[in-house]
């Protein structure tokens, strides 16, 4: 116990240690710590990076929130540079400055107690996590980021309406896997519920995880058709190009290429690297270039939308 505790005070240090060393090359906020419990009882923790237009009355509501989902046995921390680059404001205005959402997933970094309803109490180890422990996070946990991201929406700091995914290995599992709930979701007599995602990015896709596989979300030709898509892998990763293959064989035919030079850029962007790493190792070794990538990809096909913004609690007041 003493061993496992001292592991997540030395995570969080660290995450720390890289967050401000990113928020100097950026000139950022700094992120705002936030736990959130699962209806299971897991504690979670996150960070939430305000976009620089939060606060501002006039542009808040149109302000683009990303999560970000990291992969098996990381935690919210290796996104630290990227998750500053997304809340910054390009140079010259090039892309609007993001509102981010970072979490440890279940069993991972600082998010490993569960308590049960009688109150007792168990640690998750990320080493021991199955198939209903992924499927758990792909329900249990993304609402839990959801109720974080519908408090921020409702005081007018983003437009939970241009929600973004990226998700790296076990993370894009998750991702894809929850935007399929997320569409899913029936239309209430007092407003929207879902069909928030528009756009989910994906390092190193797995078409099966663990047992939980992309194939019943897959079924879903809306979550096919109205979702961007960019997926980025290691094209010297044999096992990885079969994955990307497959996952490109169902989106395809719902993104066109574009017909002529003046059409809209396409929402499927199939992006290999020269290398045979995948995961958060890939987003490590390319860095600079991938983030260039993905924050150019959210900011043409969200971010430079504008879409309704929608109160959701409270809405018979």
């Amino acid at each position: 116990m003493i061993c496992r505790s001292a592991q997540v005070v030395a995570i969080v240090l660290a995450m720390s240690a890289s967050v401000a060393s990113a928020q100097r090359a950026y000139r950022t906020a700094p992120p705002e710590p936030a736990r959130k419990w699962t209806k299971d009882g897991v504690e979670l923790s996150l960070n939430y990076y305000p976009s620089s237009a939060s606060k501002d009355p006039d542009r808040g509501k149109q302000v683009t929130p990303v999560v970000l989902l990291h992969d098996e046995k990381d935690t919210q921390g290796v996104f630290s540079s990227l998750a500053t680059r997304l809340q910054s404001a390009g140079a010259d205005g090039k892309h609007p400055s993001f509102s981010v959402v970072t979490v440890d997933l279940r069993g991972h970094g600082a998010s490993i107690r569960q308590t049960a309803p009688n109150g007792a109490t168990r640690e998750l180890d990320a080493a021991k996590l199955n198939r209903t422990d992924i499927l758990a996070m792909s329900t249990q946990d993304m609402e839990a980021v959801r109720s974080l991201l519908v408090d921020k929406n409702d005081e007018g700091e983003l437009n939970l309406n241009k929600l973004c995914l990226v998700g790296v290995g076990l993370g894009a599992t998750v991702a894809v896997n929850w935007t399929a709930q997320d569409w899913s979701a029936p239309p209430l007599m007092v407003g929207k519920q879902g069909q928030d995602v528009k756009a989910l990015v994906l390092i190193s896709p797995h078409w099966k995880f663990r047992g939980v596989s992309l194939q019943r979300a897959m079924r879903r030709p809306d979550l096919k058709k109205q979702v961007a898509w960019m997926l980025a892998y290691g094209e010297q990763n044999s096992e990885q190009v079969s994955d990307i293959k497959r996952i490109l064989r169902q989106l395809e035919r719902y993104h066109p290429e574009p017909v002529s030079a003046q059409a809209p850029p396409r929402t499927l962007l199939s992006l290999p690297f020269p290398t045979a790493l995948e995961g958060n190792s890939l987003l490590s070794q390319e860095g600079g270039p991938l983030e260039d990538k993905i924050v150019e990809f959210l900011t043409v096909h969200v971010a430079d939308h504008d879409l309704p913004w929608i109160k959701r609690r409270n809405r018979l007041e």
